[in-house]
This record gives C-alpha cells, sequence and structure tokens, in this order.
C-alpha cells in the first residue's frame, strides 16, 4: 500500500486530531514549560502565536490523514511563508524549534490513540500511532528546514549591518578626524601665510601629513575588504588580519598546530570570523602589547584561542557592551561548539573557542 492510501484510511485519526485539539494543545504546552522551552519563556513567541503555529500542523496532518491534502508544503513554500508571517526579527533556533515540534507529535500521538475504541487491535493502533507520527514529523522537519535557513539568512544580515556600521564609526572616528585636521590646518596656513611664516609652514605641514594619514587608512580599508576570505587558507587570512588590524608598536604572532585540510570550507570561514573578532577586541580593549592567536587542528576538532598581555578583567562583572561576545559565541553554537572569555592565568584575556570537525578525512 503506498503512502498516500495508507495516510488516507485514518479518518477516525483525523477527526480526534480536529475535535481534541485543545486538549493536545494543553499537553503541548505543558510538556515545553517542563524543559523550560524558550518558546515558553523566552520573549520571541506569545501564547497566541504558539497556538496559531500548533494548530497549522495539526490541521494539516488532520487533512493527510483524511485523504483531503496529498502532500504538505515544499519546503520553498515554507520559508516564504516563514518570512512572510514572521513578526520577529528572528525565529527561533531550529534546535529549539524541533524539540518543540517533537513535543507536539508526542501529544497529538498520545491524544488520537486515547480516543481509539476498545478493543481496536494493536496492530492498527500502532499503524495509526506511525501515521500520525510520520505525518506530523514530516511537516516539522519541513518547518525546521526552513527556520533553519531563515535563521541563517538572518544571521548573514546581522553580519552584514555589522560589518557596516564597524566601517562607518572606524571611517567616521578616524578618517573623518584626519580629514578635520586637514581642512582646520589649511584654514590656518591661510590666516598665518602674510604675517608668519613659521606658523604657516607648521600648518602647511600638519595638514600634508594627515592628508597621507588619511589616505594610508584608506588604503588598509580597501585591503581588509580584500582579505576578508579564507579561500587561500586560515593562517594567510589570519596572519592577512593581524598585519591589518594591529597597530603599529603591539608585536603579534600566529601559531598553528595540525593540517588545515581537516577544515570544511564553512567551519574555517565561521572559525575566521570568531578570531577577527577576538582579535579586534583585544585591538580595542585590553592595551596589551603583545596579541597572539593560537589554532590547534586534529581530525576531531579544532581549538582556538586569542591571547592578549594587557589589563584583564573582572569575570565576576558583565562584559561591556559592544564587545563582540553574542557574535561570536552565537557562530560557535551554530557548528556546535562552545565560546569563553576568561582571564588568562598570565595576565590578560584568554578567548578560546572549540569546534567539533564533522567532516573527518576519509569519512
Amino acid at each position: 500500500m503506498g503512502t498516500t492510501a495508507r495516510r488516507a484510511a485514518y479518518p477516525a485519526a483525523a477527526r480526534a486530531l480536529e475535535e481534541r485539539f485543545e486538549e493536545i494543545f494543553e499537553e503541548y504546552e505543558r510538556t515545553l514549560a517542563e524543559f523550560g522551552s524558550l518558546l515558553i519563556v523566552g520573549d520571541g513567541t506569545t501564547r497566541d502565536q504558539l497556538k496559531n503555529n500548533a494548530a497549522d500542523v495539526i490541521e494539516r496532518a488532520a487533512k493527510v490523514l483524511a485523504g483531503q491534502e496529498r502532500s504538505l508544503l515544499a519546503v520553498e513554500e515554507e520559508i516564504y511563508r516563514n518570512i512572510e508571517a514572521s513578526d520577529e526579527p528572528l525565529n527561533p533556533h531550529p534546535d529549539e524549534s524541533f524539540r518543540a515540534g517533537v513535543a507536539l507529535c508526542k501529544a497529538a500521538v498520545g491524544v488520537v490513540v486515547k480516543s481509539l475504541l476498545p478493543g481496536t487491535s494493536p496492530e492498527k493502533v500502532a499503524g495509526i500511532a506511525l501515521a500520525v507520527q510520520e505525518i506530523v514529523m514530516d511537516r516539522i522537519s519541513r518547518m525546521v528546514m526552513a527556520s533553519y535557513i531563515d535563521y541563517l539568512l538572518t544571521k548573514v544580515k546581522e553580519t552584514q549591518f555589522e560589518e557596516r556600521r564597524r566601517f562607518s564609526r572606524e571611517l567616521h572616528d578616524r578618517l573623518a578626524h584626519d580629514m578635520t585636521i586637514v581642512t582646520q590646518s589649511l584654514d590656518l596656513y591661510e590666516a598665518y601665510k602674510d604675517d608668519d611664516e613659521d606658523k604657516a609652514r607648521e600648518r602647511f605641514e600638519l595638514a600634508r601629513r594627515s592628508a597621507q594619514h588619511a589616505l594610508d587608512l584608506m588604503g588598509e580599508f580597501s585591503r581588509e575588504l580584500r582579505m576578508m576570505e579564507t579561500s587561500g587558507g586560515l593562517r594567510i587570512a589570519l596572519e592577512n588580519l593581524m598585519r591589518i588590524s594591529v597597530p603599529g608598536g603591539v608585536a603579534w604572532d600566529v601559531s598553528f598546530e595540525g593540517e588545515e585540510e581537516h577544515l570544511p570550507d564553512y567551519v574555517r570561514d565561521q572559525l575566521y570570523m570568531v578570531l577577527r573578532e577576538g582579535v579586534r577586541n583585544a585591538v580595542a580593549h585590553s592595551g596589551s602589547d603583545r596579541i597572539t592567536v593560537e589554532v590547534g587542528i586534529t581530525p576531531r576538532q579544532v581549538v582556538a584561542v586569542v591571547r592578549d598581555h594587557g589589563d584583564g578583567f573582572d569575570a565576576e562583572k558583565p562584559a561591556r557592551e559592544g564587545i563582540g561576545l553574542r557574535s561570536m559565541e552565537e557562530r560557535a553554537s551554530l557548528l556546535g561548539g562552545t565560546f569563553s572569555l576568561k582571564p588568562d592565568p598570565d595576565g590578560g584575556a584568554r578567548a578560546e573557542v572549540r569546534l567539533p570537525l564533522v567532516r573527518e578525512r576519509g569519512a
């Protein structure tokens, strides 16, 4: 018997899903509360939204069981539905959505099985339970896939926004400062040139130096934009980053152990983003005269550390806003890894990221 025919053979299960939805939702909500789901305790989903989402899943499952709908939405359609229906800037993390989906599936199966007439054969009970589970989880899986794509697209947009904001800030703080000095110095040069040649010459030289410094900054920004990719290798990308980002007078070093070929491209790219933020934090906040990046790669995991030797920080106090910790933690989490920022035993701070390598050589 084909899948469609098997699904169409359970109208009683379809009626149970429709008529006893409130019972299903109560059990679903209770389960979410038990494991502290962010869909319950977080700020991103109201109870009405949670109920509407559950009702949509159960309604579609009932239609398939009753033979009224031959297939569920394609993933592509689901993505557009998610984007159009979302009132929030970021959907729940896919892990959270999947756990919630399993809870809804269990609640639906439990209610349907309890609704069966006494004397229903074990074979039929099992068949109905499996059919309900298959249809609900098929729907949930499609929603989670769409949610995951939506989640990643949102993260890409956030990263692009942060990059634009950083460049805007640096252009304002550094380039605009130099150009202001150029303008003021040239104005003073005009004022002094007829009455005080020495002061006029000083102001002209200052304008010239500031203009050259502004040109150098533009060159740095241009090089950084060209070198923000890791296609030439993580080590080369990090060395380019250190040359551009670490100011003169601050020593730096990049050390590697292991083979880069163990790193899948997507892991390498995300790891670079985390380490880049760590280097920028060390430059901006540590006051250190030395910054090091250490990367250790094995077939199973990569461990990378950004270490400075500066003022350190109080581990008991929350990190300062704008330090980029949230971005670093989320990038590590997306790859199943961990991120930590701790005082270094030798002084300064130690930012460490650990990522599992699910694609081993020869796998």
